[in-house]
């Protein structure tokens, strides 16, 4: 645990000449200590003006109506402030994948400068001498490794000693060059660990491995294992520990275009358009009676529709059972896009959904609840929802027409589409016995949030300037008890019941359902290891969901799991490491110096400020950056 808030504002104030920041660690010093505790970080802050000038390269023009603002955005994320539209005509062009993809730093650490090597340890001797209350945590400074050992970082740990005092603990990080792979042995590691720890320190046989293999261009496994001697190698042992990260493409929501399961995100950003139409016409806002933009390009005039729906309610329908035979995933979503709707409520919405305005929405409803009290109905919904409640009751008599004003129509839409694309998710889900979805469960809200929105709840009339005025029977319509037990009397059935909070639970966690779903479409692509489905969709589920709009400002999303799978062990086998962190530490009664030795195919710190590493010929298709971290510990 960092508690160096004191420090840092000691080093502000006492080294002007430099820059500072007290914040979670760079991505070269996380892999190297795989530690996330907030550290000081000394560097020298600069422009990025390279980076700077490939976005150039690749930027579209911006129209004349685009925010003059949105500039190169140095916060690791640099898609954040492109639009959708300039985001398609980029089209991920080379220029902009290698600045943005190929290199392991991020964007801010493009700016982050080093020092000199003696800047650096001058810096971190003056805090030593230095007075100030004690804290604890590391102090790194970037160093430019000109000197002959090659330095990068310089590290400096303090802590509290019991009698009140500091201690401090010291670090260094080499670079010792680009290696072929397959000239690195454990061996040679162990060699130059023993030579810096001396003859009086006792070497402990203990040796962690971690190596990382690329199944796909999105998937990575990390194998940990533990090994003993000097005579071991980097071979994966039985044993070892898998970890599986992999990191989908959203590409700020434009992964859709390429999916086999974009008909379901469609059917989820239509639910999110009626949700905003609601929004709009409860604030008084003339766009939510615009021209409807939720059914897509498949609208169709009012007495088409008129007459597809006298066609659900009044004609018989032929049902089959349905069997789904699909041997993979890909092969279900398929099968589930292009089922067969028997449902009366998901035919009805499939026709609703085809009306090309608000006035046509609004009357097609109206005609169903005609049909339903003067027609012969044969097939009767029965999927529970307000929509369906309100139909039944008319066809029993029970209830008057009522009168949809307001925002009304949408939200009986609304409630079916849930209901339909959860439908839909639960099938392709159990059905190909991958996990039983309990949405349920899911929609329980995690946080209760007792402050709302004016317009999220709307039990109150909605003033409508040009759509009639508010009815004093849309609120709420009463069924007649059809029985003189008091224990069964119907109870209320609200025209509109809208929470925006619940709407938004609801549009979030079946965006997380779907990214999952991606998810799982990309494993069974690339690994096809159906034993581990059921582990991610329970661990990514557990997890707290994006918002549905935050889809559209991500670049990618993480799945990262632990698990036990023999299987993947074999797949690794096969695969050149991608990266390697060795573990070995040595000791007597007085210090402990432990020795990470890192080695990766691409370098983890930014070239630009370090030109004397570049990679030279080295006869070998596949090598490694090298690093080596020391760091030495008083007992």
């Amino acid at each position: 645990m960092s508690d160096l808030a004191n420090v840092y504002q000691l080093f502000r104030s006492k080294f002007e000449d430099n820059d500072f920041q007290y914040y979670y660690p760079p991505s070269y010093i996380r892999s190297l200590t795989e530690c996330d505790d907030k550290i000081i970080f000394a560097f020298r802050k600069v422009q990025n003006h390279i980076l700077s000038s490939e976005m150039d390269a690749v930027r579209p023009k911006q129209s004349p109506n685009s925010n003059g603002s949105a500039s190169l955005d140095l916060t690791g994320s640099p898609l954040r402030d492109v639009s959708f539209e300039q985001f398609e005509e980029m089209n991920l062009s080379k220029e902009y994948q290698e600045s943005s993809v190929q290199n392991l730093w991020t964007v801010d650490e493009e700016t982050y400068a080093p020092l000199s090597t003696e800047k650096a340890r001058s810096l971190l001797q003056a805090f030593i001498s230095l007075e100030c209350r004690i804290g604890r945590g590391s102090i790194w400074v970037l160093c430019c490794g000109t000197d002959s050992e090659q330095k990068v970082l310089l590290q400096l740990s303090v802590t509290a000693a019991s009698n009140n005092q500091r201690q401090f603990t010291r670090g260094v990080v080499r670079f010792s060059g680009v290696q072929p792979s397959n000239s690195i042995t454990l061996g040679q590691l162990i060699d130059i660990h023993r030579q810096r720890a001396g003859e009086g320190m006792k070497f402990s046989p203990k040796i962690q491995i971690q190596q990382w293999c690329k199944l796909h261009a999105q998937i990575t496994l990390r194998l940990s294992w533990n090994t003993m001697g000097e005579g071991s190698t980097f071979a994966i042992e039985r044993n070892a520990r898998v970890r599986l990260s992999q990191e989908f493409p959203v590409n700020n929501g434009a992964f859709s275009r390429s999916s086999p399961a974009e008909y379901f995100w469609q059917q989820l950003q239509r639910l999110a358009m009626m949700r905003e139409r609601i929004m709009d016409i409860r604030a008084n806002r003339e766009s939510g009676y615009a021209r409807n933009d939720v059914c897509g390009e498949a609208e169709m005039d009012l007495e088409y529709i008129k007459q597809k729906v006298n066609n659900i309610l009044s004609s018989f329908l032929e049902v089959e059972p349905v069997t789904y035979n699909a041997s993979t995933i890909i092969d279900m979503v398929s099968l589930v896009q292009k089922r067969k709707l028997t449902d009366v409520m998901e035919r009805l919405y499939d026709a609703l959904t085809l009306c090309s305005s608000y006035e046509d929405l609004k009357a097609a409803i109206d005609y169903i609840f005609h049909l339903s009290t003067h027609s012969n109905i044969v097939n009767i919904p029965t999927n529970g929802t307000r929509f369906a409640q309100l139909i039944l009751a008319m066809i029993q008599d029970r209830l008057a027409i009522p009168l949809l004003t307001g925002s009304e129509p949408y939200e009986l839409l609304l409630e079916c589409g849930f209901s339909k694309l959860m439908n839909d998710y639960r099938t392709i889900f159990t059905e190909g016995g991958i996990y039983e979805l309990e949405f349920e469960k899911l929609f329980q809200p995690q946080v209760t949030n007792t402050r709302k929105s004016r317009y999220a709840t709307g039990n109150g009339p909605q003033h409508d300037a040009h759509h009639g005025a508010p009815s004093k029977r849309s609120a709420t319509l009463l069924f007649q008890s059809a029985a003189a037990d008091e224990r069964v009397r119907e109870k209320s059935i609200l025209l509109s019941n809208f929470d925006e909070d619940e709407v938004k639970l609801r549009l979030n966690r079946l965006a997380q359902v779907h990214l999952l779903l991606e998810h799982l479409l990309l494993l069974e692509s690339a690994v096809n290891v159906p034993s581990i489905y059921g582990r991610v969709c329970e661990l990514y589920l557990g997890r707290a969901p994006y918002s549905y709009g935050e889809v559209y400002n991500r670049r990618t999303d993480l799945l990262e799991f632990e698990l036990d799978e023999f299987m993947l062990l074999r797949k690794a086998d096969h695969v050149l490491p991608c990266a390697r962190r060795v573990t070995m530490s040595s000791a007597n009664m007085l210090q402990k110096l432990e020795t990470v030795f890192y080695q990766n195919v691409k370098p983890i710190l930014p070239g630009r400020f370090y030109p004397q590493f570049e990679c030279k010929e080295v006869d070998s298709k596949h090598e490694f950056w090298c690093y080596e971290y020391d760091h030495i510990e008083s007992l």
